[in-house]
């Protein structure tokens, strides 16, 4: 096999965060670090990589409440906070919760694709260039295309429309997805930026959504 072992899509899974549990039990930081990445440091936490959370009432470091995280797992009661670079937040004080997305799995789904955003040239130009000079600008997560048979009584279903126009709206979704055969994970964090159903005669209904990615993860 000249290009290497291949991954077939069929078989993969394909979850999505249905809620952050806000209720009890919540996990409770006791430190938080100003680095980047930000280390948050709960007893016990019971996450993996890639997981998504939802940080609310944290306090000093209120930068973090009303967010939503990927996190990557140092240790049993370490983890930190992908992307997060809180060097210049303020001294987390005490108390907060941090609430663990629920991931579901998405069965109805028939297609997907993500596209890379591409990141801008800044013009870096100066008076001693001897050429037109450029730096790469912040990346750009692009979007994913989200296409699945309509089926609105799956939990799922309900939570892609909850996060677009929902009690869950203005929040960040996440989504896991697993290839078979040790293919890897790809876990992204975005906002549902818009969703469409179509219909016609012969036909199963389907719906298809757009994601726009904020953060990655691959693992």
């Amino acid at each position: 096999m000249a290009g290497g072992k291949r991954f077939k899509w069929q078989g993969s899974a394909v979850r999505f965060t249905t809620a952050y549990e806000d209720n009890s039990p919540s996990l409770v930081p006791t430190a938080i670090t100003k680095a980047n990445p930000a280390v948050v440091t709960v007893t016990a936490h019971g996450l993996s990589d890639g997981d998504a959370v939802y940080i609310r009432g944290v306090g000093g470091m209120t930068e973090l409440n009303g967010e939503q995280f990927l996190v990557n797992v140092l240790t049993a009661n370490t983890f930190e906070l992908l992307g997060v670079d809180s060097t210049d937040y303020g001294t987390f004080t005490s108390g907060g919760f941090i609430d663990p997305g629920t991931y579901s799995q998405l069965c109805e789904l028939t297609g997907f694709n993500r596209t890379g955003g591409t990141s801008p040239e800044i013009d870096a130009t100066s008076i001693c260039s001897t050429a037109a000079e450029f730096e790469i600008g912040l990346p750009d997560f692009g979007t994913a295309q989200l296409d699945y048979n309509f089926a609105p009584s799956v939990t799922v279903q309900q939570s892609l429309d909850d996060f677009y126009q929902g009690t869950n709206a203005g929040l960040k979704i996440a989504y896991k997805i697993t290839l078979p055969g040790s293919g890897g994970t790809l876990v992204q964090l975005g906002f549902i930026q818009q969703t469409s159903d179509q219909g016609a005669n012969g036909a199963i209904t389907s719906t298809n959504s757009t994601v726009g990615t904020t953060s990655a993860s691959h693992a």
